[in-house]
């Protein structure tokens, strides 16, 4: 996805703003977000219960200029725009608990938001300390957390069209990759966590292999299109890789295009009960299978 300001603006066209954003009350439950194109401002209605912390109603008021947002095009004629990701560009703005420690901070904010997603990792270097956890439980938290997010978006947000190409065909992992990265950013940014994609640490690159101080985690994404890759890269690839980068935990994360969760979930358990000496490695299994549109599902029958 590109930057509003840098691309040509269609209908159902996805794009990222991190300019200025408007926000004003409308009505019980219901907010405006605004935001300035080259065409002009775009709005978007905001449900209440679409807020994910108590803090957002506050913060969503008159100008936000730290936000950043990933939206679609609704409606070019009416300006409209659907917002589906709302957050900040500095990931300190959020962070206020009194368990946190910044113990260094040198921040150099990146300007081409299209490299956060592909190569180039966010120019912002936080060490950050929450008391009480380790830094292999803190790396894992992270890890959790954004999958988490990035599963949400994917299964119930409409994520999941960004990871077809025009003609319906399934697009190559790195587009699933370089999802995932955009919705780690955040995150991975405020815990000074280091994000390598293709890392080659003598058994081949990997995804991403993410260190946290001492802490290390290597991530790999498979698509499901045959059975025998998804046991091969949790049985075999994975624990290489991790074994070359010394990581005492992976992360697997199978994306769903031709099975269902349940089917992926047996094999995963298969391999698993099959090889009590695997490594830590936690499991992820997200439904990318397209969804049917409401207007087009067929109509039942009466009864």
């Amino acid at each position: 996805m590109r930057e509003i300001t840098e691309m040509e603006i269609k209908d159902g066209s996805w794009f990222v703003h991190s300019g200025v954003t408007r926000h004003s009350y409308v009505s019980p439950g219901i907010y405006e977000a605004r935001i300035l194109s080259p065409i002009g401002w775009l709005t978007s209605k905001v449900r209440s219960d679409c807020r994910l912390t108590s803090s957002a109603s506050v913060n969503m008021s008159g100008d936000d200029d730290v936000s950043f947002v990933v939206g679609r095009i609704a409606s070019l004629k009416s300006l409209k725009f659907d917002l589906v990701v709302a957050g900040y560009r500095e990931a300190f703005a959020s962070l206020t608990a009194d368990r946190i420690f910044v113990a260094r901070s040198a921040s150099e904010a990146a300007t081409d938001l299209s490299m956060m997603a592909v190569r180039a990792p966010w120019r912002s270097d936080p060490i950050i300390k929450i008391a009480g956890f380790s830094d292999d439980e803190m790396l894992r938290m992270a890890i959790y957390d954004t999958v988490i997010r990035f599963e949400d978006a994917v299964e119930r947000h409409g994520a999941w069209r960004l990871l077809y190409d025009g003609t319906g065909t399934v697009m190559h992992e790195h587009q699933h990759q370089g999802m995932y990265r955009l919705f780690s950013q955040f995150i991975f940014g405020a815990y000074g966590i280091s994000v390598d994609p293709n890392a080659d640490h003598g058994s081949g690159p990997t995804d991403f292999t993410l260190r946290l101080r001492g802490a290390v985690n290597v991530i790999e994404f498979k698509k499901d299109l045959k059975k025998s890759e998804i046991r091969h890269g949790l049985e075999v690839q994975l624990p290489l890789y991790m074994a070359s980068a010394e990581a005492l935990r992976g992360t697997y994360i199978v994306m769903c295009h031709s099975n269902s969760r349940p089917e992926v979930e047996d094999i995963l358990s298969q391999v698993f009960a099959e090889n009590p000496d695997l490594p830590e490695i936690d499991c992820w299994v997200i439904d990318c299978r397209p969804r049917a549109s409401a207007s087009k599902a067929a109509t039942r029958e009466a009864t």
